[in-house]
């Protein structure tokens, strides 16, 4: 495969060790839970620890703060990542990121009181809270521009192989004292994504966008590409950086540079005729807030793609299935519902996969209205299921609810964001989308519940109609990106949006 080798793949790889860290934290308490709030006991006869609790006594509630405090830690994660990773760097910011997703699982497995539980688990929290922003954007950074979107996709795919992982070892280790070693064992990842990281390097995206980094860029690209010849790259990616000047995004095909213009610390920049959505340029030492990307014009039409990819992921109702799907199925199918649990999360697994291999071939946009076009015909599905006690149909709608999730709406809003804005915007970028993201996460989950319990079924059509007026949105407002530079994307964009 041309532009695509094997140390790239190491880099992403390495980067990909916290999805799954985070994957394996959003699943990890739903098969113990009654084991470790002491509502049942079943201990292993070869148990001696007696310096611990066997559990910690928690009612529901209770329960519920330690989820939804990881939700919480994870949209302040998100909310202050952004600067660090574009002062100190990509892969530093996921290096010392490992300070929270390598204690913390210490914390909680080892935590002999309520109070200790819930500060591991905001501060696991956090830790998923950088993950979410940064990965993606490390990988979009590194990645040859024709495996974009099969690079990206390995972001989701970690984290649905982490909450697969969490639910298989849940299955063999939900007894006392099983559940502490499922919070522990996590940690491991963490000191393997240490070496792997020290062993990988900085985005080179990232490099070019500071001044002076265009030979640190050069070389950088140099080793993930595994070829001297990446001139035609380097320049492709129109953003020319330099000491003094500031950095302009320039229309691919008014770019004409020699193998020695770009070696130079100083080139000029090109002028080109303003398209109708550009990106103006920036001066490398502006401090880019969260604020003057809300409020410029010229991020208006990235800002619009963010918040409604985003707020669909979550407001689509996919984590309210999955968080409840063993509930929702313990009423039709009593007997098997927790093993189907384990089934939904194969299955969104190998869809993840099967997203991967076609983001690249069909395209980020069609498989999104696809995506989010089915997912409203299997939650009105679902909703019907539930209001009439159809036990198979209910489990084939979960099941076919999660796997067009998978294949569109799953990875793409994560991959799509630093597609749509350049390098000095992607991290702020990714911080407001990212943080409305965890929000509506947590909105969601908090709420369904008393939802659920008031209206049964009838909440899914709610989501079925959202769903349909999101196709009916993203249709007009979302622009392919797949094999497109953000010069190329907004170049050819009409302007024409609500």
């Amino acid at each position: 495969m041309a532009g695509l080798n094997f140390y790239v793949v190491f880099c992403a790889f390495a980067a990909v060790l916290g999805s799954i860290q985070c994957g394996y934290h959003i699943g990890e308490l739903n098969t113990p839970k009654d084991v470790m709030s002491c509502k049942t006991q079943p201990k292993n006869e070869n148990y001696y620890y007696y310096s611990l609790p066997d559990c910690i006594p928690m009612n529901d509630a209770q329960f519920g703060l330690v989820t939804s405090i990881f939700t919480l830690g994870a949209l302040l994660g998100s909310l202050l990542s952004s600067r660090v990773a574009d002062y100190k760097g990509r892969r530093w910011t996921l290096l010392a990121n490992n300070l929270f997703l390598g204690i913390s699982p210490l914390i909680m497995g080892f935590a002999g009181n309520y109070s200790t539980l819930i500060i591991g688990r905001a501060l696991v929290g956090i830790g998923c809270g950088v993950v979410t922003v940064v990965v993606p954007m490390y990988l979009a950074e590194i990645s040859p521009i024709e495996y974009r979107g099969a690079i990206g996709a390995m972001n989701q795919l970690g984290i649905v192989a982490g909450i697969l992982f969490a639910q298989i070892e849940g299955l063999y280790l939900s007894n006392i004292p099983g559940w502490r070693l499922i919070l522990l064992s996590v940690s491991v990842l963490s000191l393997i994504q240490i070496v792997f990281l020290g062993l990988s390097v900085e985005s080179p995206r990232y490099l070019i966008s500071k001044p002076g980094g265009i030979h640190s860029a050069k070389r950088t690209l140099q080793k993930l590409r595994g070829s001297l010849d990446i001139e035609n790259e380097l320049g492709g990616w129109n953003q020319i950086a330099s000491d003094d000047d500031t950095i302009r995004l320039m229309p691919e095909e008014n770019v004409s540079r020699s193998d020695t213009d770009v070696t130079n610390e100083t080139i000029p920049a090109i002028s080109t005729p303003s398209p109708p959505v550009v990106f103006h340029a920036r001066n490398h030492h502006d401090d880019f807030s969260v604020w003057q990307f809300l409020t410029s014009p010229y991020y208006r039409a990235p800002l619009k793609v963010l918040l409604l990819v985003q707020f669909t992921q979550q407001f689509s109702g996919i984590n309210a299935v999955m968080y409840y799907s063993t509930t929702i199925l313990s009423k039709v199918l009593p007997s098997s519902s927790g093993l189907i649990t384990v089934y939904i999360n194969v299955v969104n697994f190998f869809m993840t996969i099967i997203s991967a291999y076609l983001m690249d071939k069909t395209g980020r946009r069609t498989l999104l209205l696809y995506s989010i076009g089915s997912m409203s015909v299997a939650s009105a599905l679902l909703g019907l299921s539930i209001i009439n006690d159809y036990g198979f149909l209910s489990a084939f709608s979960i099941i076919l609810y999660v796997a067009t999730f998978a294949i569109g709406l799953g990875p793409i809003p994560f991959l799509i964001i630093p597609e749509i804005v350049d390098t000095h915007a992607a991290a702020t970028a990714g911080s407001i989308g990212i943080s409305l993201n965890w929000t509506t996460n947590f909105v969601v989950g908090f709420l369904f519940l008393s939802f659920n319990s008031m209206f049964g079924g009838y909440v899914f059509y709610v989501f079925s109609i959202y769903l349909f007026v999101a196709f009916l949105l993203s249709e007009r407002l979302v622009p392919e990106t797949k094999a497109k530079t953000v010069e190329e994307i907004w170049n050819g964009w009409t302007g024409r949006v609500i």
